[in-house]
């Protein structure tokens, strides 16, 4: 069981969302019986990535005891400079152990995680800066690796200065037959394009992540006549990052794909060609070959000099979004996204072939289209209905469109009050049998819209923190922010994190994160539409400060503003012929030098008392 809230440490501090669990510290330290069975409970749940120094403190046998139940390692090296060891892991056999993750130096703090490296182990992954060098970890490190279904090498084990050759992986992989899964992807070996070929006719291969070498020299390996015979038969998850000439030549290959997610890219020393605006689209067109899939993610990054750019922008039609859809009916993730300050031209897409679109796939999760708000308006008023109407697994909805939620109809049912009840909790819809759009939906990320709150952009910066809003009628304020949160609180019933994704200009790429927005309803919305970050101190500082005037010293700093007597050259002067209006306390702004500030006067023996004694 876990739950999600949020914390704020500091009016300067951001608003963190956070997952708690349940602890079982308060029963574990009742007796030792419950000890016994709140610790060995405690360790049956952290058997996945249990806090390793909390073996410090237990004698051996009991150290074993849990050792014995780990399923799951995550460890690092200590920090640099500190004194301190790993000899609490030192004589411990791990028999349970599936899955080991390593941020360590292994030369200097390797040994105790030998015993780890038994023959029942599946998954390394191994990160984290070598102090031996390559050639320690080629001759040292990865021989003592064997019966593996998969290895991931983190992009820093390598060295920049020291790469590696990958026929020295061609003598391990070969070694260890087992192996399914594979991740070099930004480790720094040589011939990265020698290894995919060979790993193209490795027999059960099922997951490969890796960057390509510049260029386009596996073309004629992956068509023509000289092509490569049934390459990747059992491939069904692939992240890759190359040339876009090979990202269009790969998907033929690739009918067993299940997840692919491609990073488009060009070393950018020339102009960019006419056939770069067009890339998303005949990517898409080749992943009619792919029917199984069912997450994609396709990123365009630099494929010139200028190109993509906030003005320059790859484009996407209506008719490849829809294509997409019919070709690959299984997608539960879609993501497609140009790198910034760029984004995706949407401007051929229609509110019909974006609604053919969410017909065609009603197993969608997670949906991101990274558009140029600008060039779609088309959906602002529709998008949302079609997704809700065709999409009811939606989870996570990020779509870079201004759209006008305050048209999204409201049940007449639901009372305006709702919208400002702090007790609102989801069940009452269901009570109330009202239909909601999103009913799982607990991520909504979408374009700041163009309102009367929006952000003033000013001729320095394209932040949106540093924007004003222009002042409004406090009426129309409170009917704005009325009619947009009516909608998210009725609609989004479980929506946990709203965030503006930039603003209706696409100009502006900030985004804001707005955690548990239906807390308080009316509060987020109003600084979501007016582009101000989420802020939770304010009101908790100002309640301190009304309720507690004497702490505050609030009185104290009025009274230091109250004129004194004034005393003429004989004594004092009456007081009435001296202040006519002296029903009325006169304040001056600052005291005059040698005034003496005002205060309570104490008898001498009331500065030292006697607290009295509780029984």
């Amino acid at each position: 069981m876990k739950y999600k809230d949020r914390r704020q440490y500091g009016p300067d501090q951001p608003v963190e969302f956070l997952e708690f669990r349940p602890t079982l510290v308060p029963t574990i330290l009742v007796n030792k019986l419950w000890a016994d069975e709140g610790t060995s409970i405690l360790w049956l749940v952290m058997r996945r990535y249990p806090h390793l120094p909390s073996l410090k403190h237990m004698p051996l046998e009991r150290r074993q005891y849990y050792a014995n139940k780990v399923h799951y390692v995550f460890s690092l090296s200590p920090p640099p400079g500190s004194v301190e060891t790993l000899d609490y892991l030192t004589g411990l056999a791990w028999p349970n152990l599936k899955s080991l993750e390593l941020e360590v130096d292994l030369q200097r703090y390797g040994s105790p995680y030998i015993s780890m490296l038994h023959a029942g182990l599946e998954h390394v992954e191994l990160s984290g800066y070598q102090s031996g060098g390559s050639k320690y970890f080629t001759d040292t490190i990865l021989p003592t690796l064997f019966n593996l279904s998969s290895i991931r090498i983190g992009p820093d084990t390598i060295l920049d200065e020291d790469p590696v050759h990958v026929s020295v992986l061609y003598q391990y992989l070969d070694a260890c037959p087992s192996i399914k899964a594979i991740e070099v992807k930004s480790l720094n070996l040589m011939d990265k394009d020698a290894l995919f070929t060979r790993l193209s006719q490795r027999q059960g291969l099922e997951s490969l992540q890796i960057d390509l070498d510049p260029g386009v020299a596996l073309i004629p390996l992956l068509s023509g006549p000289n092509a490569l015979p049934f390459p990747f038969a059992s491939l069904t998850r692939c992240f890759i990052m190359c040339y876009p000439e090979v990202a269009l030549a790969l998907p033929i290959h690739l009918r067993t794909i299940e997840e692919l997610q491609i990073d488009i890219a060009r070393a950018p020393i020339s102009p960019h060609q006419p056939s770069d605006f067009g890339i998303l689209e005949d990517m898409i067109a080749e992943l009619s070959h792919c029917p199984s899939l069912r997450i994609l993610k396709v990123g365009i990054s630099s494929l010139a000099d200028d190109f993509p750019s906030s003005i320059l922008l790859p484009r996407l039609s209506g008719s490849a979004l829809g294509r997409l859809g019919k070709t690959c009916p299984k997608l539960e993730d879609v993501n497609l996204l140009a790198t910034e300050p760029s984004a995706i031209d949407g401007s051929s897409i229609s509110s019909e072939d974006f609604d053919s679109f969410c017909k065609s796939l009603p197993y969608l999760r997670n949906l991101s289209l990274k558009l140029q708000p600008t060039t779609a308006s088309a959906l602002q008023t529709t998008a949302l209905q079609s997704l809700g109407r065709h999409c009811p697994e939606l989870e996570v909805l990020r779509l870079k469109v201004a759209f006008q939620l305050d048209r999204i109809s409201v049940p007449g049912a639901v009372p305006q009050i709702l919208v400002s009840d702090s007790t609102f909790v989801p069940e009452l819809l269901d009570q109330q049998h009202i239909s909601v759009l999103f009913p799982k939906l607990t991520h909504l990320a979408l374009a700041r819209p163009d309102t009367a709150l929006a952000p003033v952009p000013d001729s320095f910066t394209n932040s949106v923190s540093s924007h004003s809003t222009s002042i409004v009628d406090p009426t129309t304020e409170e009917d704005l922010v009325r009619s947009w949160a009516h909608p998210l609180l009725i609609h989004f019933p479980r929506l946990e994190i709203l965030e503006a994704w930039g603003d209706f200009s696409g100009e502006d790429n900030e985004s804001l994160n707005y955690f548990l927005p239906t807390q308080e309803i009316l509060a987020s919305t109003w600084e979501f539409l007016s582009g101000i970050e989420q802020d939770l101190w304010e009101d908790d500082e100002e309640s301190l400060e009304e309720g507690d005037s004497w702490n505050s010293l609030e009185d104290w700093e009025k009274a230091s503003l109250i004129n004194e007597f004034a005393f003429g050259e004989d004594g004092p002067v009456d007081v009435d012929e001296l202040y006519p209006d002296v029903g009325k306390l006169a304040v001056r702004d600052e005291e005059s030098e040698g005034m003496i500030t005002p205060g309570r006067t104490l008898d001498p023996g009331d500065y030292f008392q006697d607290v009295p004694a509780h029984g």
